[in-house]
């Protein structure tokens, strides 16, 4: 990654010495960074619109729920996207290489797994956006674009009142901790493309 995108020559890939707004620190590891702390931040809304990018998910929640049309929140989660993406060195194209160097990883260490199982705690779960009621237990939830999950239910728990267990198709996993050793916040996290998933309420 480093070789590919120069992110140790900048001026190679085409900066400006003396230029005000330097963006040479601007790379896959801060979007990462991040993420970790806050994934509504402008990191979060550059792997958010990476993921609508790439595949056509669009994001449904930025600092308050986006909705499905034109409005505030969303010129928002746009602009935020925008200045993220500004003055970078290929950055979407950096984030491909992570996604795909992540997928082969996975089919090396488990070659035959086709699912993980992950968790995620949740607050208000009133407010999520649930398709269908399948029974009490089981739900069809639609998920923002991307995601934080954990491989640790004891963790799951740390970050809501209600724990959901998902059966994740491994073609979801972006980046896990386990890939960059201390790039994520937890032990165990997962960053997972979203959608519609059937979901288990192991807690309430």
């Amino acid at each position: 990654m480093t070789m590919h995108f120069l992110l140790e020559q900048p001026e190679e890939a085409g900066l400006t010495r003396g230029q005000k707004h330097k963006r040479t620190g601007a790379d896959y590891l801060k979007m990462l960074r991040g993420w970790s702390f806050d994934a509504d931040s402008r990191e979060g809304a550059v792997l958010k619109g990476w993921a609508e990018s790439r595949f056509g998910l669009l994001p449904r929640h930025h600092l308050e729920p986006l909705g499905d049309g034109p409005s505030p929140a969303h010129q928002a989660y746009l602009a935020a996207r925008a200045e993220g993406l500004y003055n970078t060195n290929a950055l979407e194209a950096q984030l491909d290489l992570l996604f795909h160097y992540c997928q082969y990883e996975l089919a090396r260490r488990a070659p035959l797994a086709r699912h993980l199982t992950l968790y995620r705690g949740i607050n208000r779960l009133q407010e999520a956006e649930i398709l269908d009621d399948l029974d009490r237990r089981h739900k069809v939830m639609l998920f923002n674009n991307l995601n934080s999950f954990t491989a640790d239910l004891e963790r799951a728990d740390e970050f809501g009142d209600t724990v959901l267990c998902i059966e994740v198709p491994v073609p979801k996993i972006f980046c896990y901790s386990g890939l960059l050793p201390g790039r994520l916040r937890g032990e165990k996290e997962f960053i997972v493309i979203g959608g519609a998933y059937e979901v288990e309420i192991v807690s309430l």
